[in-house]
């Protein structure tokens, strides 16, 4: 399978402007490369746009035909003109026209050898200027033997005879609907005129006609010669969109058709900045909703080392009018096309399913649809519409659609358009893609600690790293390795699109381009993104790191903020102490067994253990919530009741001693006068006793001392 890539200056694009395109051509056929970038010369857009306005002019001419026999380029020649061109003996001697139909409402830009007509002119002198004029291509017929004519390159040949004998090829241009005999005149003046975008023109006096050529015909301008039945996403990835569709050709035409290609258009704008600037982008014109020919501009990516710059961000504005002004907008503006072609004798099949992958999208990006109301915008209207909106407003607008695109056996094609200007060109061969997001780079950002001095990479921020909160901060990045890259791609107009995170906790910032940076050039030649700080980010130190459009970290910088918020109070850790004891009263409920206890006292308990065990199992858990959980778990389980009792298994609590009280004088005045009862008795029984004990104990203890 071969790659084939576009990149589409000026109208080349059928009308639709500048823009990157890409193609896969499914046989393998060798890749058609041409070396053009986002920003082509603005003389060559100008010749191509010049010629398919005439080819549009002259199709719009066709619908309401001049009175006949009037042709304003025509005029009898003057009499020192026609006496010189009777004396050229310079003539047509012989036309061979092509095996191929010609293929009437098609395009014939990039029509091969087959489907020349090979016209063989004698008599010629040298150094002088001819052209070849044929019916096929002029509106009103061919002028007559004498009468002067303008005779334009585009339709008809234009040259300076380097021979006596050659033989020029003469194209069909699909404009004019050919009768079945094709007429031809020789054309010869003074010299070939070239404006400055390189077409070509002669005035001259026709000098000899030829009959007629039988040639056949095909009319292609129907409206449901091929149909884009049916389209749907099916497989997104990080930078890619995978679309299937099935598309159905009419029978009249499909034995023609040699290649059928899936053609899809991706119009994205992040962000618009500046104001409208009426004398750059009014100059931005439109007609509708084009399909890409999967052939214009195409390059291959085997031949192009870079081919993954093409789909970069660009300022659209400057890509759409060829010029650049104070308002800009960011954004993505590529066609890519999958192909599929005829081989080994095997006619295409009229009817069948089509797959294609497009690349270059931006990862956790939204595309698709929205932002516009006509049904038949372009990718040209929708930036100059958004343009002149002027809004601040992130992610305005996107048209995404696809097309299926014909080419035949003699390299004419069949390009379907959804435009008023041109309602009969295949307009149920488009579609408009569902909006979907692609995935987020599998590369994250990296935690607050994998932040370190080794991979900083020497971002420098403005101001001596101080930023405000609520304003556009801005990073120099001269010193990453990729910043070598991303300057050449700003010297062609398109940008590295680069993500920031603030952190501790990482979090994505927008930026002036969206919700990216494009990596731009300052005056002293140093490249640098910039990004929003939020209004409301935390006063004190940050970090800003950086991330390409795969998510790999570049490097990172340390940022102070101020005018932001203040930082909120954190709430208390726990200590060592109050963990253990949460530890502790965990493992001791885990410890219990369910059946020991009645079911209506372990519900409130095991929800207790497991809140308990939820708070241990935080890392960041706070000194209220630890302590908490230990005294709910401790309540749960002093409220257990054993199973067949009713009485909580709550522990007894010892019971105080009881403090003996002094005697007194009073006391034992009392106690002389009680009488002399039984229980008086026995207390002077027990008291004579423990005296005696005491007499002996100091007796002993007298002798061991002795």
């Amino acid at each position: 399978m071969g790659k084939v890539v576009a990149v589409l200056a000026g109208l080349s694009m059928m009308l639709t402007g500048v823009g990157t395109a890409y193609a896969d051509d499914a046989a393998g056929d060798a890749a058609v490369s041409q070396s053009q970038t986002a920003t082509a010369d603005a003389q060559a857009a100008q010749a191509q746009a010049d010629a398919a306005k005439a080819d549009q002019n002259a199709k719009q001419s066709a619908k309401t035909p001049a009175p006949a026999n009037v042709d304003p380029q025509v005029k009898a020649a003057p009499k020192a003109q026609a006496k010189a061109a009777a004396s050229d003996s310079a003539k047509i001697s012989g036309v061979v026209a092509p095996s191929t139909a010609l293929k009437y409402g098609a395009d014939y830009d990039h029509v091969d050898e087959s489907a020349a007509f090979k016209v063989t002119l004698t008599g010629l002198t040298p150094g002088k200027a001819y052209g070849v004029k044929s019916s096929m291509n002029a509106f009103n017929g061919l002028p007559a033997i004498g009468q002067t004519t303008w005779t334009y390159g585009y339709t008809d040949p234009v040259f300076t005879a380097s021979a006596s004998t050659q033989t020029i090829d003469v194209f069909y241009r699909g404009s004019v609907k050919p009768s079945s005999t094709v007429q031809f005149a020789l054309v010869a003046g003074d010299k070939v005129n070239v404006d400055n975008w390189g077409n070509k023109s002669l005035n001259g006096t026709v000098i000899n006609t030829y009959g007629g050529v039988n040639v056949k015909v095909l009319d292609v301008t129907g409206s449901n010669l091929v149909t884009l039945d049916s389209q749907s996403v099916e497989d997104i990835g990080v930078h890619t969109v995978g679309l299937k569709g099935h598309y159905t050709i009419d029978p009249k035409i499909a034995g023609s058709v040699a290649k059928v290609c899936y053609s899809t258009t991706v119009t994205r704008v992040f962000k618009v900045n500046g104001t409208f600037d009426a004398d750059i982008v009014g100059s931005i014109a439109y007609n509708g909703r084009y399909v890409w020919d999967c052939v214009t501009g195409a390059i291959s990516d085997d031949d192009d080392p870079e081919i993954d710059n093409l789909f970069k961000v660009n300022d659209l504005i400057t890509l759409a009018a060829g010029a650049s002004g104070s308002q800009t907008m960011t954004g993505q503006w590529f066609s890519h096309g999958f192909t599929i072609t005829a081989k080994d004798g095997k006619p295409i099949p009229a009817s069948g399913d089509i797959e294609n992958v497009v690349p270059g999208l931006l990862a956790n990006t939204k595309y698709g649809n929205w932002g516009y109301s006509s049904a038949d915008m372009g990718a040209q209207e929708l930036i100059y519409d958004t343009a002149k909106s002027q809004t601040t407003q992130p992610d305005p607008a996107s048209l995404m659609y696809s097309g299926i695109v014909l080419t035949f056996d003699d390299g004419s094609q069949l390009v379907p358009v959804a435009s008023s200007y041109r309602p009969e060109v295949q307009p149920n061969a488009l579609k408009t893609v569902s909006d979907f997001t692609t995935k987020a780079a599998t590369n994250g950002p990296v935690a607050s600690d994998d932040l370190t001095d080794a991979n900083k990479n020497g971002v420098e921020g403005a101001d001596g790293n101080k930023a405000n909160a609520g304003s556009v901060y801005r990073l120099y990045i001269d010193s990453l390795k990729e910043s070598a890259t991303c300057k050449a791609l700003v010297e062609k107009g398109s940008y590295c699109y680069w993500t920031g995170y603030i952190y501790s906790t990482p979090k994505q910032l927008a930026s002036p381009d969206g919700k990216s940076s494009a990596v731009r050039v300052d005056k002293d030649g140093k490249a640098y993104v910039e990004f929003n700080i939020p209004a409301d980010t935390v006063n004190g130190d940050h970090k800003i790191a950086l991330y390409d459009s795969d998510g790999k970290l570049l490097g990172w910088t340390p940022v102070t903020v101020a005018e932001g918020q203040e930082p909120t109070p954190q709430p208390e850790k726990p200590s060592a102490e109050d963990v253990a004891a949460l530890q502790s009263a965990i493992k001791d409920a885990e410890s219990k067994k369910q059946a020991d206890y009645t079911a209506e006292s372990w519900a409130p308990f095991a929800a207790a253990l497991k809140s308990a065990q939820d708070v241990a199992a935080k890392s960041d858990a706070t000194k209220a919530e630890v302590t908490a959980a230990t005294a709910k778990l401790a309540e749960a389980s002093s409220n257990l009741v054993k199973a067949g009792s009713t009485t909580p298994t709550k522990p007894e609590k010892p019971t105080k001693p009881t403090t003996p009280t002094k005697p007194n004088k009073d006391n034992n005045k009392n106690q002389q006068k009680l009488p002399i009862t039984g229980s008086s008795v026995l207390v002077i029984a027990f008291v004579a006793i423990a005296l005696v004990a005491a007499g002996v104990s100091v007796v002993v203890y007298r002798r061991r001392n002795a």
